[in-house]
């Protein structure tokens, strides 16, 4: 299961029908979850197995990918959908 960093505390339907409060700070929740908290409501940030910020760019939130791909000085296009940066990626093949 995924740990997620949560900066805004919200709720989220387990199974459809029960609803719980998803409380700011480390939390270890589903898959499901941590899609909904970082990618769609951007209250969350996915961390590493050691409980750091995500360093693989194929996993990072858009945001921190752009950062990303600036600090590696690869250009791209600020209107860009997450896909499409991520093919900006270096496979290291």
């Amino acid at each position: 299961m995924p740990t997620i960093n949560v900066t805004k505390p919200f709720p989220f339907a387990v199974d459809g029908n029960e609803v719980i409060q998803i409380e700011v700070g480390e939390q270890e929740v589903s898959d499901r979850c941590a899609l909904v908290a970082v990618e769609h409501l951007g209250f969350a940030t996915l961390l590493d197995d050691e409980g750091g910020i995500e360093t693989d760019p194929l996993k990072m939130k858009i945001d921190d990918l752009r950062v990303w791909l600036t600090e590696q000085g690869i250009d791209f296009d600020p209107a860009a959908k997450k896909p499409e940066l991520q093919a900006l990626v270096p496979t290291g093949d």
